[in-house]
């Protein structure tokens, strides 16, 4: 137990170093995928607001825990669409704050639905006084010290989103087109980020299956973003009963490869949703998998109708 304390300790430090990865690791993106695409804000017209957490690896003490609220909306007779983003993520000695204000325009016709949005991102990251406990902490080591006091960055997004027909979906976005630092931190840190450098997309189709009254939506994500490793994850999510009962899969391949199953249910304008992972990797020994709740309420949208 010990070797495996002072591995988690290394590792917390090694990512406090990399300055954290570029995104929340969500498994229910594809509930609400202004998560991962400014483009996406007030897709479905009216108002959303959702709050979400999860909790990696949960037997492990300090393991990766996130907390997120969201809310988009459209206005300006649905053309407009407008998503703030609230986020805050802790790992062992690593803390996280985010704030993203999202905008996304719309333009449609009788079969497509597609829009384009950008974003802006505020990012605090710092570690707690624990880590000067730490055995592997080298007394007076400058990273360690500043990043305790906290690091600012500032981040700038773009994304595409659409719909054929209300069937096929679509959704490309470029996290990090523009990332810069915004403190006065002494040592060195090379944050510079080629246009495009990192991207994710998602591609999607949902049909009915009359005999068993139920909708399934297949969809394949790709990601590769910064500090994590390039993944593709397929889903599988199926509604029944008018959209009051939902049930997933989803399977992830690359460097995090894991099994996820997603469950969830509908009470009018309120959906609740449970999901539970296991990763293929030799900690899932030591561990009970991954949890992720998520609370979600629609507004005068066009779901409602």
């Amino acid at each position: 137990m010990r070797k495996i304390y002072l591995t988690l300790i290394a590792g917390f430090l090694t990512m406090a170093v990399g300055f954290s990865q570029d995104q929340a690791d969500y498994t229910q993106y594809h509930l609400n995928p202004v998560l991962i695409n400014p483009a996406a804000a007030g897709l479905h017209g009216g108002h959303h607001f959702m709050l979400n957490y999860r909790n990696n690896w949960s037997s492990f003490q300090g393991a990766p825990r996130a907390y997120t609220f969201s809310y988009d909306g459209s206005v300006m007779d649905d053309r407009v669409g407008l998503g703030l983003i609230i986020s805050g993520r802790e790992f062992g000695v690593e803390r996280q704050l985010r704030t993203r204000l999202s905008y996304s325009y719309r333009f449609g016709g009788d079969d497509w639905n597609w829009s384009v949005g950008l974003s802006t991102e505020l990012e605090r990251f710092s570690l707690t006084n624990d880590v000067f406990l730490s055995v592997l902490y080298d007394p007076g080591d400058p990273i360690i010290e500043d990043a305790a006091n906290g690091i600012n960055y500032f981040d700038l997004s773009a994304g595409i989103y659409g719909e054929f027909q209300e069937r096929f979906f679509f959704g490309l976005a470029a996290p990090d087109m523009v990332r810069a630092r915004i403190d006065d931190v002494s040592f060195e840190d090379d944050s510079s980020v080629s246009l495009f450098e990192y991207f994710n997309l998602l591609l999607g189709y949902r049909f009915e299956v009359p005999n068993y009254g139920m909708t399934l939506e297949p969809s394949v994500f790709v990601k590769r973003l910064r500090n994590i490793p390039f993944q593709i994850d397929f889903n599988v999510l199926a509604h029944f009963l008018d959209e009051q009962l939902a049930a997933g899969l989803s399977y992830s391949t690359g460097e995090g490869d894991r099994l996820g199953f997603l469950i969830g249910t509908r009470f009018d304008n309120v959906r609740l949703y449970y999901s539970y992972d296991l990763s293929f990797q030799t900690f899932q020994d030591y561990s009970n998998g991954s949890h992720e709740f998520s609370l979600s309420i629609r507004l005068n949208g066009n779901e409602d109708k």
